[in-house]
């Protein structure tokens, strides 16, 4: 799954700017997840393609069996939600607005044997209580807006860290769509995740 996400990015992805790009990318992610949920063996390929990543992001985040992790938008297959939960034992709540995708993300956590730190909820994010999250991540699937980061910084606790995944351009900046984080949050770092194309994951403090 890695090689096809860098074969688009090598021919597609740079014709695009950042805010386009994230859009095209969304969208194929979709798609996959519709294809692979059909395919439990092949499972696998999605987790692969989150594996590196949610390493990056424990490391850049501090996040240990002692922190209680938001995850936004966990879509079909939660990879992300119960990666995060096998590699740093913390408990994880995952949220995500189709209630359908909801249904089929929970078989998968009773499926990963993670099911006692894991928990998936259908709710609407910008109505969603986070003051008792050390950890917010954010995944790129969702609709990033203003309303959804004040939402976060006004009711998140002072030293709760969040994480944001977008996509950068080809030289490694984050979308001039996305400057409005900046005038919201204190951005303290950001990592790279070179096998997944241009995906990029901001590391967010209260200022």
């Amino acid at each position: 799954m890695s090689k096809i996400v860098r074969f688009v990015i090598q021919k597609i992805g740079i014709k695009f700017d950042a805010h386009k790009f994230k859009k095209f990318n969304d969208l194929g992610f979709i798609i996959i997840e519709k294809i692979l949920i059909r395919f439990p063996k092949l499972h696998h390929l999605y987790f692969d393609f989150y594996d590196e990543m949610t390493e990056n992001e424990i490391s850049l985040a501090n996040i240990s069996k002692d922190d209680t992790i938001l995850h936004i938008g966990c879509g079909t297959i939660p990879a992300t939600s119960i990666l995060l939960a096998k590699k740093s034992g913390a408990q994880v709540i995952t949220i995500d607005n189709n209630p359908r995708s909801v249904k089929q993300a929970i078989s998968c956590v009773l499926e990963s044997g993670v099911a006692n730190k894991v928990q998936i909820q259908h709710v609407e994010a910008n109505r969603f209580p986070v003051d008792k999250f050390n950890v917010i991540i954010l995944s790129q699937g969702i609709r990033l807006s203003k309303e959804l980061l004040k939402h976060i910084y006004q009711s998140m606790k002072d030293d709760a860290r969040v994480v944001v995944r977008t996509s950068s351009s080809p030289s490694g900046e984050f979308s001039q769509n996305n400057l409005f984080i900046r005038d919201i949050f204190k951005i303290d770092k950001m990592v790279a995740h070179k096998k997944n194309g241009l995906l990029v994951s901001i590391l967010l403090f209260k200022k």
